[in-house]
């Protein structure tokens, strides 16, 4: 066989297996900076969660009249003005977005994060009878991820065809 025959073949077969190993460098290196950007992606998540929860904190702590009403499952009934009870249906759409937030971005959390925010959504859930109320009442305006991790089958009042509250 001809050498320059023998020199071109063994040229194209070094393009051909430089190029195979330059890929595969380039896949791994690809590979590492789409799993630096999941981490970072999963750090900006977790952190605008817990940023959104001490305004919630800091809101309760400059309206401490509302707590019982998140905290202790103190009723609406028990609002001594109509004024506190706005404030507390307000807040009760503030507290449930948030966790529907939690909720949706749960699987955007590390595995050993998640069980956390889940106990804060039922936690939350649990001691408040304004929540309960009004997701009861406005189901309709939650996502399903949300309304899953709710304790208990959550079923809109006969009185509300739309989802939305009597008004």
């Amino acid at each position: 066989m001809d050498p320059t025959i023998i020199a071109a073949i063994a040229g194209v077969l070094g393009v051909i297996l430089g190029a195979v190993i330059g890929g595969v460098f380039a896949l791994k290196a690809t590979k590492r900076q789409v799993e630096v950007m999941l981490l970072q992606s999963r750090g900006d998540v977790n952190e605008r969660l817990y940023s959104q929860s001490l305004v919630i904190m800091k809101f309760f702590a400059e309206n401490p009249e509302l707590r019982p009403y998140f905290y202790d499952n103190k009723d609406l009934s028990q609002a001594q003005s109509e004024l506190e009870k706005l404030k507390v249906l307000s807040t009760a759409e503030m507290v449930s977005g948030f966790m529907e937030l939690v909720a949706l971005q749960l699987a955007e959390q590390p595995a050993e994060i998640q069980p956390r925010w889940k106990a804060y959504i039922v936690d939350g859930y649990n001691c408040s009878a304004v929540l309960r109320e009004h997701i009861a009442t406005c189901t309709a305006w939650y996502a399903d991820d949300f309304l899953r991790l709710l304790p208990a089958p959550i079923e809109p009042p006969a009185h509300t065809t739309s989802g939305k509250p009597a008004a």
